[in-house]
């Protein structure tokens, strides 16, 4: 594999012992656990050895922007019977994005910088940046635990390597970027036009 480290976090409840995270290193290494600490600090040891960092999140990471308010809150092209929308993504979407937000900053602490967030493959090759990505892990790929969820979407974006925009899940005209927003929020981006740009979504 490419000089790559792929991580992935199944979002949940700290408190209640439901997040998980799991990562595949440039040498095939498997690395997964519990503790949302740790995944942070994993991802710091990897961008402090130069090795380049993709993060997903299993959660929804973007929203469309529809016209007809009728469709406003429908699934998004790709998504099938798991709409965004609905009990489950939405409280996905809340509890990841809070999140999310925490990891950037930890990660900007523990570095004492703060890493540039790029969504677009090539850009992500030709810069020293971190390639955010969303994992979409369906009914079929779960396993008994949230790292086995986790471990699911790193596995298929390993699989999908050169170019994991080919089996990109998900597929909309114009999107409202959450983790954009975060992105922003963390000073991983500057560039308000990055709330307007979907992230890749790896389907598991």
């Amino acid at each position: 594999m490419m000089n790559l480290a792929i991580f992935c976090a199944d979002v949940g409840s700290i408190k209640k012992n439901k997040f998980g995270w799991a990562a595949v290193l440039s040498d095939d290494e498997e690395l997964s656990g519990t503790d949302i600490r740790e995944f942070a600090k994993e991802i710091v040891k990897q961008i402090e050895k130069n090795t380049k960092v993709a993060i997903g999140f299993e959660c929804p990471l973007f929203v469309p922007v529809r016209s007809n308010p009728v469709f406003v809150n429908s699934v998004r092209n790709g998504e099938g019977n798991r709409s965004w929308s609905a009990g489950a993504g939405t409280g996905a979407l809340a509890t990841g994005l809070v999140e999310v937000l925490w990891v950037f900053n930890e990660i900007s602490r523990i570095l004492g910088k703060k890493p540039q967030a790029v969504f677009q493959w090539p850009k992500f090759l030709d810069s020293e940046s971190i390639f955010l990505w969303e994992a979409f892990v369906t009914s079929t790929a779960k396993g008994a635990g949230h790292t086995h969820d986790a471990l699911s979407a790193v596995t298929q974006f390993k699989n999908s390597l050169p170019d994991p925009m080919r089996i990109n899940a998900i597929e909309e005209t114009d999107v409202f970027s959450l983790v954009g927003a975060a992105a922003l929020r963390a000073g991983w981006s500057y560039d308000t036009s990055i709330l307007s740009e979907q992230c890749l979504v790896i389907k598991a």
